[in-house]
């Protein structure tokens, strides 16, 4: 079966320690064997049609590669697609995008498209320098490299309308609490109520004020999202003031793109800032029937030099089982990638220079949660909780205690609801929002590695609702 003349299927086929391999799901009114070469095609040397000014060089060198498919049904299966590293241009991510993520979404011949996972040779990771602190840096920044703890977070609430001065007292009162980092949440940048020069100047002295109390470094992850010459602005006045120590500079790294967002990287790494990263806005076209897997873009986030990320937590209010969390916290901390076909994943290994990222788990969160949290993602780990110290009775300074007081319990071994009993802020917390059980956790961890062929043979059945199924088991 061929599509524009030319056949992209070979299943001989074995990809280079050069090429780029992608999973992706696809369903059409065509055999899938034709959607797979449409795909292949459209991405990179074909067309609909046999072309006059192809010649054997480009073929031979340039084209993608159907190499293996996963049929469920005559119409739909799962696709490895393998490109040549010579297909795509130097250190850009924008082209990268625009070939293999960007014109196949629009063959009408699909009723479904979801690209899984890329992975990236060692040659390509190179061109880029990857975190300038990782987790190590923020560990050094937070005091807590001897501990290893988790470190603990919170967004201000409510996200927009509170004055300069109203914010750094919440924050103050979050950084009292013993919390490590207070963060803005995603759509707080400079609006007149609160002026980000104003809410730093008055923040610098929450952080001043409540590092003599606690005996903590605390930091403040400062949200400059912006047009690039207005972000380059922004960090250049935090150099200005020498605040390296205690800033981390907040990104909306969806929105804003990965050409700016690499701009900006090579700004803050050459001021010496470590970098906060927030998805917001990827679910809007990535969910349903086409879509990006966020690991993807987190890769390129880790490669491109975020310090720490947004990943989810498996237990919060955000979609995501718990699997597929825990993919997303491999991806950010780990240097080796296994494949795990049913979670949509493939092998991947990270250059030796690219460090690790600091995960930030965040969306619905509680202190009664913390103990699965620990089960799903470790200690390298920050565990953030808005509504969860906020909407505490005792209000912010008690709900950033119980917060506090969950991860030093974790830490000596001791369950929650029992350190509860000596601890009434986290027992208040556990009173309110109840208590996660990790048990549940660590059974489907368990069942992922005694289940994992079962698992991946209920994906190969029923196509892209099995693997949803199989993520969530």
């Amino acid at each position: 079966m061929a599509y524009g003349g030319y056949s992209y299927i070979d299943t001989r086929y074995e990809p280079t320690g050069n090429d780029f391999v992608v999973l992706l799901w696809a369903r059409g009114s065509l055999p899938i064997e034709k959607i797979a070469e449409a795909i292949a095609a459209e991405s990179s040397v074909g067309s609909w049609t046999k072309l006059r000014t192809m010649n054997d060089f480009v073929w031979t060198h340039y084209r993608a590669r159907v190499f293996w498919i996963g049929k469920v049904g005559a119409n739909a299966g799962f696709i490895k697609i393998a490109y040549p590293i010579e297909h795509f241009d130097v250190k850009n991510i924008s082209q990268f995008q625009a070939s293999v993520l960007g014109n196949i979404f629009g063959l009408k011949e699909l009723e479904e498209l979801y690209v899984y996972d890329i992975s990236f040779p060692l040659k390509y990771q190179k061109q880029f320098t990857g975190p300038c602190a990782g987790i190590e840096g923020i560990r050094r920044m937070a005091g807590t490299q001897k501990s290893r703890r988790p470190h603990v977070g919170t967004i201000v609430k409510p996200k927009v309308g509170l004055t300069a001065k109203e914010w750094a007292h919440v924050a103050y009162e979050a950084f009292s609490g013993g919390l490590d980092l207070v963060k803005d949440d995603e759509n707080l940048v400079d609006q007149e109520f609160c002026r980000w020069k104003d809410r730093l100047h008055e923040v610098v002295k929450s952080i001043e004020k409540a590092g003599k109390e606690t005996g903590q470094n605390h930091l403040y992850s400062s949200n400059i999202s912006d047009r690039y010459s207005r972000m380059v602005e922004r960090v250049d006045y935090l150099n200005s003031m020498g605040l390296q120590k205690n800033i981390v500079v907040m990104l909306d790294v969806y929105v804003m793109g990965m050409g700016a967002l690499q701009d900006v990287l090579e700004h803050t790494k050459r001021r010496g800032f470590a970098t906060h990263g927030h998805r917001a806005g990827f679910a809007a076209a990535n969910r349903g029937s086409y879509g990006v897997n966020f690991q993807i873009y987190e890769k390129f986030y880790r490669l491109l030099g975020i310090d720490q990320m947004h990943i989810g937590t498996g237990v919060g209010k955000m979609e995501g089982s718990p699997m597929t969390i825990k993919r997303l916290h491999d991806i950010a901390d780990q240097r080796l990638l296994k494949e795990k076909f049913y979670l949509g994943s493939l092998d991947m290994g990270f250059a030796p220079h690219i460090k690790p990222m600091l995960s930030i788990a965040s969306g619905g969160l509680d202190a009664g949660r913390m103990d699965a949290l620990l089960e799903l993602h470790g200690r390298d780990t920050n565990f953030q909780a808005g509504a969860g110290v906020h909407g505490h009775a005792g209000g912010t300074l008690k709900g950033a205690m119980s917060m506090r007081q969950a991860v030093d319990a974790a830490m000596k071994g001791i369950p929650a609801p029992q350190y509860a009993k000596t601890h009434p802020e986290l027992a208040q917390a556990l009173k309110q929002w109840g208590y996660f059980d990790p048990r549940i956790v660590a059974r489907t961890m368990a069942n992922e590695k005694r289940n994992g062929k079962r698992l991946a043979a209920l994906a190969l059945r029923k196509g892209r609702a099995g693997m949803e199924l199989a993520s969530s088991e």
